[in-house]
């Protein structure tokens, strides 16, 4: 479902943009209210229906009465303030989904001001979700999502039986972030047209990055999670839901991709919407092809002369090696061994398998097979982490499969992911027969 609505979305585009840009119009306050009223169209379309969502232009605020600068377009849940003779409203940042600030043409310049426009959003969020007047306006609200993607990301679980376990410095960094990503609302930047090539779009980041650096309070949650020019686009891996796990320390946060930035832009909407609401598996249609992010930016937490920051870190590639890395891939599932099969077959009844259980490890004895590598290989998969005692499962629903081959596979199925792989993976077997 997802790529026919996003597809039906870019034929909107395509057939109305042209209109916008032949308008014989050169006041700039209602050129910006065209590509805005156009914006706002396209929204109400991604938006599923009988949820109470709506599309308003405004300001954000807080409990104190802070407010945002003013935005383009907002998607909204509950009740806001409409101000008096505007079509403008004021709306708690508690009951905004996405924040979009749209602009005709995205260039360096239009990137810094849109960029710094959002933060006014980010610096109103995060004062609410980290002060004192936070209102519970969801008692049933749980940042078990978060606490799943940093699992994924680290291969460790970051709260047992006993509550939050001690973590270091730099996990701990990462983890506060991604609670405030999944909390806070989505920030886009919706470029109608823009640079030439992908390149030149990665570039303008690094560039801005530069100017940045070093200033207060500057870090991966001062990044919105989608920055679209024309046909490219800038992602922000946060696990919601894109996810990258660490490599060497370092968090692969942003990347760069020429695929339809409508759909991604449904992803991260979407994927918030399921997390408030829950989706029935259907929407994400068949899912079995993915994007193959370019990436740019990683961070990592640091302490250095006595101060708390993220350090940065530029993926350096040419022009033409950028355009020979795939834009998207086939999905697949994890093959893997009996003895991971079994084990995750007890995670799934269990949760926990423990490191000194001596019957499974009599059995994996008696196989030739080493414990630790076996906790190793299932670490690769995702599926589950290492936690005081042992391997925990951090997916949420772990499918499994006995192929016809004699291969063993599994993948997280809470979509029915990887029961529609089966299907496929039966289907040309038959049809090779």
């Amino acid at each position: 479902m997802i790529r026919t609505v996003s597809d039906l979305l870019s034929s909107i585009l395509r057939e109305e943009l042209p209109k916008l840009d032949k308008a014989p119009v050169k006041h700039a306050p209602t050129i910006g209210d065209m590509y805005e009223g156009l914006s706002f169209e396209v929204l109400n379309r991604a938006l599923p229906s009988g949820l109470g969502l709506r599309v308003v232009s405004g300001f954000a605020r807080d409990s104190r009465g802070n407010l945002s600068g003013q935005l383009d377009c907002m998607v909204v849940r509950g009740e806001g303030e409409k101000l008096p003779y505007t079509d403008s409203y004021v709306w708690h940042v508690k009951d905004i989904i996405a924040v979009i600030e749209v602009k005709k043409n995205l260039h360096s310049a239009e990137l810094r001001d849109a960029f710094a426009q959002l933060n006014t959003v980010s610096a109103i969020e995060h004062s609410y979700y980290q002060g004192a007047d936070e209102e519970l306006d969801d008692p049933h609200r749980s940042v078990a999502p978060s606490v799943r993607t940093f699992a994924e990301m680290t291969g460790k679980v970051a709260w047992g039986p006993q509550g939050a376990v001690t973590l270091p410095f730099e996990e701990k960094a990462l983890l506060d972030v991604l609670v405030l990503e999944q909390v806070s609302a989505v920030r886009v930047v919706l470029g109608m047209h823009g640079f030439k090539s992908e390149l030149a779009f990665r570039s303008s980041i690094v560039d801005y990055l530069e100017r940045i650096v070093g200033n207060e309070g500057f870090g991966p949650a001062s990044f919105p999670q989608l920055v679209i020019s024309g046909g490219y686009s800038l992602v922000k891996a946060n696990g919601r839901p894109f996810m990258t796990p660490l490599v060497d320390g370092w968090w692969p946060f942003y990347f760069s991709t020429p695929e339809n930035p409508l759909r991604l832009l449904l992803e991260f909407i979407w994927t918030r919407l399921d997390e408030l609401y829950g989706f029935h598996y259907d929407i994400w249609g068949d899912d079995l092809e993915t994007e193959a992010g370019r990436g740019l930016l990683s961070f990592r937490a640091v302490r250095l002369n006595g101060r708390i920051g993220w350090e940065a870190m530029v993926s350096d590639v040419d022009g033409e090696k950028l355009n020979g890395m795939p834009v998207s891939r086939q999905w697949s599932p994890e093959f893997i061994r009996l003895e991971e099969f079994v084990l995750l077959e007890r995670l799934r009844k269990e949760r926990v398998v423990r490191f000194d259980d001596p019957g499974l490890l009599a059995w994996l004895d008696s196989r030739g097979v080493d414990f630790d590598s076996v906790c190793s290989r299932l670490l690769e998969t995702r599926l589950v982490a290492l936690s005081e005692h042992g391997l925990e499962l951090i997916a949420k629903q772990c499918g499994l499969a006995l192929l016809p081959t004699g291969e063993y596979v599994a993948a997280e199925n809470s979509t029915g992911r990887l029961n529609r792989w089966v299907t496929r993976r039966f289907e040309e077997s038959s049809e090779r027969t």
